[in-house]
Formats: structure tokens, sequence, C-alpha cells
């Protein structure tokens, strides 16, 4: 009976020290562990910020354009020099437009006479006829290929030298001899345009008007 009594005692003993030690060991991480704030709270302010949000653009300033018709040679020598004045002070330029005009077709001016002429006898070869060489002037060693009065007689000619195997003719603005001009006034300030009425009061016989500005100019 001794042995049993002693028998029961050791074994109570290792129960009571199997839940003693439990206490020390390892926990196992929970399923349900919550989430790490502070590496939330980096991420959040890490990501980008939202596409499609700018600075709204500045409103295009629209220019605005007056013709200034009618005057003589003597008045227009007189309100050019008026308006290279005005063009120091404010915000604004001008061109001067000749009434009439022809249209010209050339090839571009080439390096040398020598160049031109071989291009001349090129374009023969093709059948281009009625063709020379600009001996003088800004479009020395050009070839002109024509006068015509209007555009469309002149894209026609370039067409038809096209259809012949010739690229790069181009068309040019020229003044008639002779022609008249007037005056293109641009500026993006109405009150500039405005001031214009005050030099005109010395012509009578001018006019100006309020015109959509050419894209040329």
């Amino acid at each position: 009976m001794r042995w049993i009594t002693w028998g029961l005692l050791v074994m109570n003993l290792a129960v009571a020290g199997i839940f003693m030690g439990r206490s020390h060991w390892p926990q196992a991480a929970s399923k349900n562990a919550p989430l790490n704030v502070d590496r939330f709270s980096l991420h959040s302010q890490s990501a980008p910020a939202p596409r499609g949000l700018s600075r709204p653009r500045p409103a295009m300033v629209e220019s605005l354009c007056v013709e200034w018709r009618g005057l003589n040679l003597d008045e227009f020598t007189q309100v050019r020099e008026q308006l290279k004045a005005m063009v120091g002070q404010r915000v604004m330029s001008f061109t001067e437009v000749p009434l009439n005009i022809r249209h010209w077709v050339i090839f571009p001016p080439l390096p040398s006479p020598q160049s031109a002429a071989a291009k001349l006898t090129e374009l023969a070869a093709a059948g281009v006829q009625d063709a020379f060489v600009v001996t003088d002037g800004a479009w020395r060693n050009a070839i002109s290929l024509g006068l015509y009065a209007d555009d469309e007689a002149a894209r026609r000619r370039v067409r038809d030298v096209e259809d012949k195997g010739v690229l790069g003719t181009r068309v040019e603005l020229l003044p008639r001899r002779g022609t008249e001009y007037y005056f293109v006034i641009r500026s993006e300030d109405p009150d500039a345009l405005k001031s214009l009425g005050g030099i005109k009061q010395a012509y009578p016989n001018s006019q100006q008007s309020r015109v959509a500005c050419p894209t040329q100019f």
C-alpha cells in the first residue's frame, strides 16, 4: 500500500508542475491580432495624391487688329513714323500691306549661279517650260516659274510642275509695281488701338476699321 501512496503523490506533483510551468511558455500568435496601427498610418501618409487636379490655366488674350486705309503717299510716310513711335511706348505692332499683289511661283534660291543653271536644265528636261533664273535682288539664284493674278492660278502652276516630278516650289506674294499700301495694326490692349483715333484726326480722308487679325500677321 505504501508504494501506491508514493505513486499517487508523484503523479500529483507532476500535474502541478505542468500547470505552474505553462505560464512561462511562449504564446502563439493570435489569428485575430490587431493591425499594426503605426505602420498603416505611415503607409497612408506616403500614398500619392490623386491625379487630375491642376491649377486652372490663364485665359488666352485675344489679339485685336485695325486696318488703316486711304492714306496718300506723303500721309503714309508720316503715319509710319507715328506708328513706330507708338510701338516703342505700347504693346502693339503693325505691318504694311499692298493693295494689289501678284502670286509668284518660284523654286527657292540655290547656293550659286552654277547650281541654279543646273537646276534650270533639270526642269527643262522634266518638261517644265517658261522658267528662268533670277539674277539679282533678294531672290538671286531662285528659279521663276511665273507670276499670276490670283492664288488659284498660281496653285495650278505648282500642281502642273509637281505632276512632272519637280517638288519644292512655293508661292510668294509680291506687290504690284506702283501699288498703294495700307496699315494693319495689332495689339492685345484695346486702349492702344483706341489711341489711333487721336492721330487719325490729322488725316480726315483716311479710314480706320476693326478687322479680324490676318493669320500670317
